[in-house]
């Protein structure tokens, strides 16, 4: 992709005038507010959001212009870099792909656009391997069990991205995940023909995977013994299973890079000393997606994420505006979270201050889902130390919890995942997760979707949860509220 355009980014940081930033007065005000908000950022003019384009310039200019005017400083903490925190990826736009299987040597004929195979660098060549079924399995099986094998592993289970990397770096010579959904096989097979990508600095050895539908698996392997092998498989005693077959497997790609951003401000407190509290959101989305009917269609992410991005601005506003809080806070908004969560991780790797001294992180993504009164569900409940704080500040407000069985599902989804996995204490405290209706009715008309536009989205629960955000920054700033120096993470279920 072309970059130069970067470059003006880099100027606008030491051009942008900060202007007084009048804090809404009323719920009405508020909402018109952040209305303004997510119609800026989702608008065709910014064209979809997506990393290392002219949409990114406009989403940062607009960002920087509104965090600074709120009352934020640069949060970078690096002279070189103000306000915005480069992140270098590598990318890969697939060009061919071809599956074959055999049998005793003969070819299996394979339903239609049932199978596809993707090269992270310019080909992935396997020529008749053999080929392993593992189930749920990963990171514990040894290397000698995995190393020239294709192997099959099945997708439908919280911990999917995480196995497949491990299966790669244990010496899987290809990695293809069966999906049980046609509707997902359809779209994670759409998602990766418009290309991959990875933080540069951390660019791994070249990989092969891809995708296998239900149906397909079962022409393979049989109907029968594909149920049997998925009953087992969920077992505590199975083991991996070898199938009687061989795989050619040939994708080619086209290798670029990427530059992108993320933008950082700071909240500055009296006592940086004693920690720092995060607020973050993810600012980017995938461009022209486009449809079937529509193929230049762009997808506007609404809901994911500008309405992130409005609630975190606004909680700057009122946050800079209010009394003076003891700890700094961090204003994060992360590039290429929908690539794969790979901002956050850029910021988890390269944080403008030790990560062990986030003593509490919110991640909000995706909040304008649920009506006003919804129950908040927590993403990481059981995984930090911030719980007990979490739960008093609930019941200072007023609010309900909901079940937290629905939140968890996304608990992997989303970039507070990155920072959990490096023992930083991060939650997701929102509504969206709260309505198991509200959710279903937004994931089948408008996530991912051209529908994700700015007209009439629900932003009565994301009211409701930046007031309980704003309360939440105010709590675990405090150091005689909250002394923990850090949230202790444990092993995602």
């Amino acid at each position: 992709m072309r970059v130069a355009w970067l470059l003006v980014v880099v100027l606008l940081a030491g051009c942008v005038s900060a202007r007084p930033g009048a804090v809404p007065a009323t719920d009405a005000a508020l909402r018109a507010a952040l209305t303004r908000h997510v119609s800026i950022l989702a608008s065709d003019e910014f064209g979809g959001r997506m990393p290392g384009t002219e949409g990114e310039t406009k989403t940062l200019r607009y960002l920087l212009q509104e965090w600074r005017g709120a009352g934020l400083v640069s949060g970078t903490n690096d002279p070189a870099n103000p306000w915005f925190a480069p992140v270098e990826l590598t990318s890969s736009k697939p060009e061919r792909s071809t599956v074959r299987f055999l049998r005793n040597g003969r070819s299996i004929a394979l339903p239609a656009d049932g199978a596809v195979v993707f090269a992270s660098g310019r080909r992935g060549l396997v020529e008749r391997a053999p080929v392993l079924f593992v189930g749920e399995q990963g990171e514990k099986l040894d290397n000698a069990a995995l190393a020239g094998r294709v192997v099959l592993m099945l997708w439908d289970h919280p911990g999917q991205a995480e196995q497949r990397e491990a299966l790669l770096r244990g010496g899987a010579a290809a990695v293809l995940a069966i999906v049980g959904e046609a509707s997902d096989f359809d779209e994670l097979v759409e998602t990766r023909r418009r290309g991959s990508y990875r933080l540069a600095a951390t660019d791994g050895s070249d990989t092969l995977d891809g995708y296998l539908s239900r149906e397909t698996a079962e022409a393979l392997i049989g109907a029968d013994r594909f149920q049997t092998l998925l009953r087992d498989a969920r077992g505590p005693d199975f083991k991996p299973v070898a199938i009687d077959l061989t795989a050619t497997l040939d994708a080619a790609s086209t290798a670029g890079t990427v530059k992108t951003f993320n933008v950082v401000g700071r909240l500055p407190g009296r006592r940086p000393e004693a920690g720092a509290v995060l607020l973050m959101a993810h600012w980017d989305h995938f461009g022209r997606c486009g449809s079937p009917t529509d193929p230049a269609a762009i997808c506007n992410g609404a809901v994911d994420n500008a309405s992130g991005l409005a609630v975190i601005t606004e909680l700057a506003r009122r946050l800079a505006n209010g009394p003076r809080l003891q700890r700094d806070v961090y204003f994060l908004a992360t590039t290429a979270e929908e690539w794969g969560l790979l901002g956050a991780q850029a910021f988890a790797e390269n944080p403008p201050v030790p990560l062990e001294t986030i003593v509490a992180a919110f991640n909000l993504d995706t909040i304008a889902v649920a009506p006003k009164g919804t129950p908040v569900a927590i993403v990481g409940k059981g995984m930090t130390g911030l719980d007990a704080g979490i739960m008093e500040v609930l019941q200072q407000l007023g609010r309900r919890e909901a079940d937290e069985n629905l939140a968890q599902g996304y608990l992997r989804r989303q970039d507070g995942w990155a920072l959990l996995q490096r023992d930083v204490p991060t939650v997701s405290v929102t509504s969206a997760f709260g309505s198991a209706a509200a959710l279903e009715r937004y994931n089948a008309e408008r996530y991912h979707r051209p529908a994700d536009k700015a007209d009439g989205i629900e932003l009565g629960g994301a009211i409701e949860d930046l007031f309980l955000t704003q309360a939440l920054v105010r709590y675990f700033a405090d150091p005689a509220r909250w002394t923990a120096t850090t949230g202790k993470s444990v092993e995602a279920p």
